[in-house]
């Protein structure tokens, strides 16, 4: 489900496009500083920190577009349980897939974070045998 379908349901959601679009650009970009750091194999303490930063204020911004749809929970459940009183388990069901659509184009750019840190934590240790300075088990 888009920003603007979200609307159309009814839901109060802003429309995040453009900001969502913004931050899929910057992702891009800190894909291709990852993509460089990994060619020229010069990871350091440094730069893991500085592209670490770069990936985390990034997935902050994101969750923060993300808190509108959170705030929908209880109101998607709620029209679903009311619509379909007979059957809990279809109701219950159809609100997590509403839910998730919901969701859905913030999860993308959030999953995508992740998996740039997971990558610049791998090529830190791929490099170096060890954890990079920013980790904690």
């Amino acid at each position: 489900m888009t920003q603007e379908q979200a609307v159309q349901q009814g839901y109060d959601i802003p429309d995040h496009s453009n900001e969502l679009s913004n931050a899929e650009d910057q992702i891009e970009k800190l894909k291709n500083r990852l993509k460089i750091i990994k060619i020229q194999r010069c990871i350091d303490d440094k730069s893991h920190d500085q592209l670490f930063e770069s990936i985390v204020r990034v997935l902050d911004y994101v969750g923060k577009l993300s808190l509108s749809a959170f705030a929908l929970e209880d109101l998607i459940q709620d029209i679903y349980f009311k619509r379909y009183k007979n059957s809990p388990e279809l109701a219950k069901t159809l609100w997590q897939e509403e839910y998730g659509r919901v969701h859905h184009p913030y999860n993308i750019l959030k999953n995508r974070c992740h998996r740039l840190l997971e990558e610049l934590d791998a090529e830190y240790h791929k490099r170096h045998k060890k954890h990079p300075p920013n980790w904690k088990p």
